[in-house]
């Protein structure tokens, strides 16, 4: 596998055969394994039509995300090539559709191409294997055995197909493959299964309407992906307004320039760590981004750099800024309800000691209590005007002390055994920030990952 990421003739030579090793198996298979499709012009025609169709999916992806990765809609059409066609023509199809994208369409490198080829393939072969060994013959049938047979080809395609690209990843990033499948496919497969059907109605439709059927049945898939790709957009405003407002705040306050991000990243790694929903933890993200907004207002500015004691109206003005935070929030429609109420609730205390409003334990919502942990943690992992950022280890015996009195008790230990470790994974002290806000005394930090982009049900590198 080292060979992949040298780019080598070792690497092509072995993918190359991985390949042929591939499309042999599948070949063999096709002549041992029950069917009863006969190699027609009808026939090469209905697979050169799922051929374009499965490259179109390629081309034109689903940009929708769950975690850190990306889903695609090509899977679906390998669904039904493991239905609908037998085992060597389904995997030279799928072989070749990759190919296709990643080197015509992707413009990927010769190795990464032949390596994503070879893992859809595999895959596929994987799944028209068990579809045959359980369902007994091709094409769509209403019965029982049909569909567990189906279901269980989809189970295998996509665990063959997500941990081989997890595999991959240990060569390109030196990450832990079952670390990585659990970052990046760990909800993934709820989203495979309902979408699932789909793939039986691109079988139904073939069957019926032979290559009609397909091109009817694709203009609605491709009406909704304008649509859910409008609200992306939309959805891509919304963040980008949010960054703005709080661009506009660090440049009020030196000391948060870069806090807010520091703050949802570890909100985020917390609800990664609790294994709390994608949806729920980009929310909860969101509102840890916005839960300083309120600060903009000028006359905190001078208050929170102030070096000294603070008066009781110094004191009343902070307690004021989650208000003005969730009030700011309010004024954009996607904020209202669930991210204004964490970035309102952000500073109550699990005992009721907190502030705004002195809600205590369950009443306080799930969002804010890891906001304050996050924040808490943030604030004094950096250095400020009256003083250094404090030492790991004494910050994470402050947590403890305050588990059941200002953080959820259930939180704290796996806020520190899960996220802050001995603090080298998220503690860092960047060089281009001001000297506020730096780690004073923050331990090495190791090299940032660079993002994975993969699609789990045609996953690739």
């Amino acid at each position: 596998m080292e060979a992949i990421r040298q780019g080598n003739k070792t690497s092509l030579a072995l993918l190359t055969a991985g390949l042929g090793l591939v499309l042999t198996s599948g070949l063999a298979a096709s002549y041992f394994l029950p069917s009863e499709a006969a190699t027609t012009s009808r026939f090469f025609l209905g697979l050169l039509a799922f051929l374009v169709l499965s490259v179109a999916a390629e081309k034109y992806r689903l940009p929708v995300k769950l975690g850190t990765a990306q889903l695609g809609w090509s899977g679906t059409t390998f669904w039904a090539l493991i239905v609908l066609f037998p085992t060597f023509w389904a995997t030279v199809c799928a072989i070749t559709a990759i190919l296709i994208s990643e080197i015509l369409v992707h413009s990927k490198g010769i190795a990464r191409s032949l390596f994503n080829a070879a893992q859809v393939g595999l895959s596929t072969l994987a799944g028209s294997l068990v579809f045959l060994a359980m369902a007994g013959t091709l094409g769509l049938s209403s019965s029982g055995r049909f569909f567990l047979a189906f279901a269980t080809a989809v189970l295998v395609y996509w665990l063959v197909n997500t941990w081989l690209v997890s595999f991959g990843s240990m060569v390109l990033y030196g990450e832990s493959p079952s670390r990585f499948w659990q970052r990046n496919y760990q909800w993934a497969f709820l989203y495979e299964f309902t979408s699932a059907p789909l793939a039986l109605a691109v079988v139904y439709a073939y069957q019926g309407l032979w290559v009609t059927g397909l091109v009817l049945l694709t203009l609605p898939i491709v009406m909704v992906r304008q649509a859910y790709s409008q609200y992306l957009d939309l959805k891509k405003t919304y963040n980008e307004t949010v960054r703005t407002m709080v661009k506009i705040i660090e440049m009020h306050d030196p000391y948060t320039a870069g806090h807010s991000d520091r703050v949802a990243n570890y909100a985020r790694r917390l609800c990664v760590a609790l294994n709390v929903s994608p949806a729920k933890t980009e929310r909860i993200e969101l509102a840890a981004y916005l839960h300083d907004l309120g600060k903009i207002n000028l006359d905190l500015t001078g208050v929170v750099r102030k070096a000294g004691k603070l008066t009781e109206e110094e004191r009343r003005l902070i307690r004021m800024h989650p208000v003005m935070s969730a009030d700011l929030a309010n004024q954009v429609s996607y904020f209202k309800g669930e991210i204004e109420e964490m970035i309102r609730h952000h500073h109550e205390n699990w005992d009721g000691s907190g502030y705004p409003h002195g809600l205590r334990g369950e009443e306080i919502p799930f969002g804010a209590r890891i906001i304050l942990l996050a924040d808490a943690f943030d604030a004094m992992t950096t250095s400020r005007v009256y003083r250094e950022a404090l030492d790991i280890e004494f910050v994470k015996e402050e947590f403890r002390k305050f588990a059941g009195i200002q953080f959820d008790p259930e939180l704290v230990p796996v806020f520190l055994d899960k996220v802050v470790k001995d603090g080298s994974e998220i503690i860092s002290k960047p060089i281009d920030e001001p000297l506020e806000g730096q780690r004073a005394r923050a331990p090495e930090v190791v090299a940032h990952q660079p993002e994975i982009r993969s699609i789990p049900r045609s996953s690739g590198l």
